[in-house]
């Protein structure tokens, strides 16, 4: 009872103190609680306990920032032109329809960098059917899909959900250090990328991991990698055109 009296004797003084000693202070119902139950106490004031069913998690912000688990098998060498893609159910090479392939490893769905990437995939697919466009997200299906759609659909780019990240790995993509995450110029540029082209990103999709390598590949008709590599740091704008040239589609091939 004292205690409860000298804390609102010195809250009065505190509040006459702030010059707002016309504030009345509320009144609650005592009670007297077991120790052993603390929890009874809402109950028997009549006052509902507003926290009874929250239940704690970790915000999706925060959990992109932690460091995913291991893919099932460990990350490779990154391929080099003239290696053989390495296949798998998900991803064979070479292609059933014999086309070659340019593809796109997103770092997560949400990015501006990875958005800004997507739409310029996008928009290529449509100037080279011949060739087999494919996007690999390891954000959920549900994450990806609905992030798909809110930038107009996929068009004819294939989209390939990995969250296992096994295809990552096969593909020599791992996880970035922090240099190649937090560069002050990362943050620069994407604030010239909304302003200048309105490609600001979004909220970070279920199952999406900030410290995730993107990259991209060009693959011929034969199954054979021409170009391409993991991207070299976040706000990379891969030059996909060097990769179609590199397959032959008009030019002399290129590096990124």
């Amino acid at each position: 009872m004292f205690s409860s009296l000298g804390t609102k004797i010195g809250t009065k003084l505190a509040l006459q103190k702030a010059g707002l000693s016309n504030v009345s202070l509320p009144s609650f119902p005592s009670t007297t609680t077991s120790k052993s139950d603390p929890s009874n106490s809402a109950q028997q004031s009549g006052v509902p306990n507003p926290f009874a069913n929250v239940q704690l998690s970790v915000p999706k912000a925060f959990s992109s920032w932690q460091t995913p688990p291991p893919p099932p098998n460990g990350v490779r060498t990154p391929p080099v032109k003239g290696e053989k893609a390495q296949s798998n159910p998900k991803l064979p090479f070479p292609t059933r329809d014999g086309r070659p392939v340019m593809l796109l490893f997103l770092r997560y769905c949400g990015c501006p960098f990875t958005e800004k990437l997507f739409l310029t995939l996008r928009h290529l697919s449509n100037r080279h059917p011949q060739i087999s466009f494919i996007a690999v997200s390891h954000c959920t299906p549900a994450a990806t899909e609905a992030w798909v759609k809110r930038l107009g659909g996929a068009w004819n780019v294939s989209v390939i959900v990995d969250e296992s990240r096994e295809l990552y790995a096969l593909w020599g993509l791992g996880i970035s250090n922090w240099g190649h995450l937090l560069n002050p110029r990362n943050g620069y540029n994407q604030i010239l990328l909304g302003k200048k082209e309105g490609v600001w990103g979004s909220a970070v999709g279920e199952g999406g991991c900030r410290w995730q390598v993107g990259g991209a590949y060009a693959v011929d008709e034969r199954g054979v990698v021409q170009w391409g590599g993991p991207m070299g740091s976040v706000d990379e704008q891969i030059q996909f055109e060097e990769g179609i040239k590199a397959l032959g589609v008009g030019g002399r091939p290129g590096v990124f």
